[in-house]
């Protein structure tokens, strides 16, 4: 680590009297190892990712001006990209933590682990590595995401016989849109009212959720409610919904907690009225709680994953100085 060690001297001798003792007075204080930290992004690609990215930024500047670490943070553009931007890190000497939101958890993984066996300390955060070399996987709560979502609509649907419904995941099959889709299939699926219609890919952002929706809607021409994995692909999808003149969807969910979608829910106007929680402040705080936490003593858990919970009409003004556009 980098050590900042302040050394203090003094010496006073006192003649008080012709009995007076000279006294010379030393004092050395000696300040904590300051860790050294590395962060490695992906490119802002979505809102989400650019809100991250500041607040990663910002709680790190405001822990190096506390002085309790001292950081470098560098954004990636493509994987490639990303394990040569790592290697630079790790060959710094006095690096102790690497931070990294992988582009792509699988492809970096063997960099990761590279730099986990020179003795450095990993963080990984929301896309995990595809190996158990990593000091913690910092994430919020996908599979909760779900679970709200599914709740919420089971509880606003309750004195309808048919639901029919389609799901815009979030590039599927990867790990994020898994967790989000099983989350929420594990509760639907068990009541047979519940009709899955169809699915496209939202990719987390409102170009995409605006196709899929358009062809979900050319397919369909009646859905009672629209399950996505994303606040971006939700905006997509409404102004699709708004553009084809369609009526029938009586209720659109989200996740993550943009400034729209808090707008949207608090209004209680539009089909829009719940997402679940998946703040990037909350991710950024927990990572440094990390870091301060092992330079202290050494040990956390492995895995540290952050609660996932329902924003509605009822408690979204809780969460408003979170949002992120």
């Amino acid at each position: 680590m980098k050590k900042r060690v302040v050394a203090l001297f003094t010496a006073a001798a006192m003649l008080v009297s012709m009995f007076a003792i000279g006294t010379v007075v030393s004092a050395e204080e000696e300040e904590k190892d300051i860790p050294y930290v590395a962060v490695s992004l992906p490119p802002a690609e979505n809102a989400w990712q650019a809100n991250f990215a500041e607040m990663i930024d910002k709680k790190m500047a405001e822990a190096q001006e506390e002085g309790v670490l001292t950081y470098s943070l560098k954004s990636s553009q493509d994987a490639a990209d990303q394990m040569n931007v790592i290697q630079t890190f790790k060959d710094d000497p006095d690096l102790d933590f690497l931070v990294v939101l992988p582009v792509d958890g699988a492809q970096l993984t063997a960099t990761v682990e590279e730099v986990y066996d020179s003795g450095i300390q990993v963080i990984v955060l929301d896309r995990d590595i595809s190996s158990d070399k990593k000091t913690a996987f910092v994430a919020g709560d996908n599979y909760g995401c779900g679970v709200a979502a599914a709740e919420f609509i089971q509880d606003y649907f309750k004195d309808q016989d048919e639901v029919k419904y389609v799901n815009l995941r979030s590039y599927a099959g990867t790990e994020i849109d898994l967790s989000r889709f099983n989350g929420f299939n594990d509760i639907i699926s068990k009541d047979p009212k519940f009709v899955n219609l169809g699915e496209a890919d939202g990719e987390f952002n409102s170009t995409a959720g605006f196709e899929a929706m358009s062809n979900l809607l050319a397919a369909n021409d009646q859905i009672d409610f629209v399950y996505t994995h994303d606040d971006e692909t939700t905006t997509g999808a409404l102004t699709a919904i708004e553009q084809a003149g369609r009526d029938d969807i009586q209720l659109i969910t989200g996740m993550g907690g943009t400034v729209t979608a808090l707008r949207e829910i608090a209004e209680g106007t539009g089909p829009h009225k719940m997402t679940a929680a998946y703040f990037p402040a909350d991710m950024a705080e927990i990572a440094i709680k990390a870091i301060l936490t092992y330079a202290e003593t050494g040990e956390i858990e492995k895995e540290l994953l952050f609660e996932s919970y329902p924003i509605t009409k009822d408690n979204v003004e809780e969460f408003q100085d979170k949002a992120y556009e």
